[in-house]
């Protein structure tokens, strides 16, 4: 059994915060053309060189917007990231972490933000070979206390994985509604922070343009194994298209999309076809279709076959031909790098899965991206970098 110990050698840290008003983190400015959102950093003095490791919530793609969250409070805080690992969705059979940089180009990102990976991170001085301290761990309690699972599940994981032990020398508690001074100031002397924010704070962040995502999302890439895996199973799809006019001539403008369906029904069936056939029929061309949803079952196929005029491939059509080398998890970033490099990508809005790859298209200039619309009578929306976010309607 591994213990956790929590070091409070101040205890009015935990009960007692200072507040100071601080009105320079956001501005928000609208104007009859756009509306933008500026992040002011914070310039006060701050130690040369503070370590910031957050904890994520859920499944991965809500992983990387935290992930994405925490960069963020790096860049405007002066901290230097800790690079965490990520976890598989907790309905997944595979367990475990899974490295982020198995996944995601980290000479890209560099040219981002500062950060270190784990691995550079617990080399430094310990108290022994096996015990590392971390300084302070800063936590909404009020919020995250029903979210223990979260930071208790990143901690084991870790000390399991590295054969370590990690303590803390203080516990601090942020406040309900706390601002970025507010941890800016309780975190001024420590030299390396473990942060628990509740999945919503700082929802902000994502939504307006601002060039602290554009500048992540615009380094934000897979890695070239992973590229080059994706741009093969590309190569097949034309080979399993099902659906009319079934042909495999010709078919040299995929698009893809997501259709979030099953586990979490963003909109029916029928939605889905009527917002691709609003879009064949005003001008946007692609010869064939991938859906990535893994939940489609017999009738929902069917539907598609009677109502699309294009052939078209699914998740299930695709995982027969390589679920003998990649589990769940490594498909499910193989998929999202189809949609990364195919000409269109067509997103479900709700899902934080497609808001991965639509934030990394618009941002990298990768293709044309559409986000679907859930009211009834609206209509797909293109998506550009003036009011590209992570939709959620």
């Amino acid at each position: 059994m591994i213990t956790i110990v929590l070091h409070l050698n101040n205890q009015t840290e935990f009960s007692h915060y200072r507040w100071k008003k601080f009105d320079t983190n956001f501005k928000y400015i609208s104007n009859s053309s756009k509306t933008t959102m500026n992040i002011t950093a914070i310039t006060s003095h701050k130690r040369s060189s503070q370590y910031i490791w957050c904890v994520n919530h859920y499944g991965p793609n809500n992983q990387l917007k935290d992930f994405v969250k925490c960069c963020i409070i790096a860049m405007i805080n002066n901290y230097t990231l800790i690079i965490p690992p990520l976890f598989p969705h907790h309905a997944q059979k595979h367990k475990g972490i899974q490295l982020f940089d198995h996944f995601y180009d980290l000479k890209q990102l560099r040219h981002a933000l500062n950060f270190i990976t784990f691995d550079q991170f617990i080399s430094k001085p310990k108290i022994n070979s096996n015990k590392m301290m971390i300084d302070c761990y800063l936590q909404q309690i009020e919020l995250v206390a029903a979210r223990v699972w979260y930071p208790r599940n990143t901690l084991i994981s870790i000390q399991r994985y590295y054969k370590i032990n990690i303590d803390f020398h203080h516990l601090i508690n942020l406040s309900r509604n706390f601002h970025m001074s507010e941890l800016f100031n309780k975190s001024n002397d420590c030299s390396s922070i473990f942060l628990h924010i509740h999945y919503t704070t700082f929802r902000q962040f994502f939504l307006f343009p601002n060039i602290y995502i554009k500048r992540i999302f615009e380094h934000l890439y897979r890695t070239p194994l992973i590229q080059r895996m994706t741009s093969q199973l590309i190569k097949q799809l034309p080979q399993l298209v099902i659906g009319k006019n079934h042909s495999q001539t010709n078919l040299n403008t995929l698009a893809v999309i997501h259709m979030r369906i099953g586990d979490h029904i963003v909109m029916n069936i029928s939605m889905y076809i009527k917002q691709i056939l609003y879009l064949l029929n005003n001008g946007v061309h692609f010869t064939h279709l991938h859906i990535m949803c893994p939940l489609l079952n017999s009738a929902d196929i069917k539907q598609l076959t009677d109502n699309l005029p294009i052939v078209f491939t699914t998740s299930q059509h695709l995982l027969p031909h390589v679920n003998f080398v990649l589990d769940s998890y490594l498909f499910d970033v193989l998929e999202q790098e189809i949609a990364y490099q195919a000409p269109i990508f067509i997103a479900s809005p709700w899902t934080t899965y497609s808001a991965t790859v639509l934030m990394q298209k618009v941002y990298q200039e990768q293709g044309t991206v559409y986000v679907l619309s859930t009211k009834k009578n609206n209509h797909p929306l293109l998506v550009t970098k003036q009011n590209v976010k992570y939709f959620e309607q």
